[in-house]
């Protein structure tokens, strides 16, 4: 005789959510956050944030990138509300927009490496 497949109602053994479901608004900001981390060059720039604000070409030398691959990258992070920007003169600095990045980026490198 085959096996026949063991079917439940998976509803009896479902624990009540303990906290209240996020918003589709919320849901959408937060899955646009994570794609934009999703890049590993822009990935690359939030760890290099991640000690202060930089400009457009520090960044770029410090990867070895062009300055506009930089600024479209840059672009996508800041669309996404990881990053700031603030004018100083002619130069644009960048920073990783609060603790609450900081922290994602810290503990997306520490899980990483476990």
């Amino acid at each position: 005789m085959a096996d026949q497949p063991h079917t439940t109602d998976c509803r009896h053994d479902h624990v009540a959510h303990s906290h209240e479901l996020r918003s589709e608004e919320v849901i959408d900001a937060a899955a646009s956050m994570a794609s934009a981390m999703g890049d590993p060059g822009r990935l690359r720039l939030l760890e290099l944030l991640f000690d202060g604000r930089h400009c457009v070409s520090e960044l770029a030398e410090e990867t070895g990138d062009s300055m506009s691959a930089i600024s479209q990258r840059l672009k996508i992070l800041h669309n996404a509300r990881l990053v700031t920007r603030n004018r100083d003169g002619k130069h644009v600095y960048y920073a990783l927009a609060d603790d609450h990045v900081r922290n994602i980026i810290q503990q997306l490198f520490i899980h990483s490496a476990e």
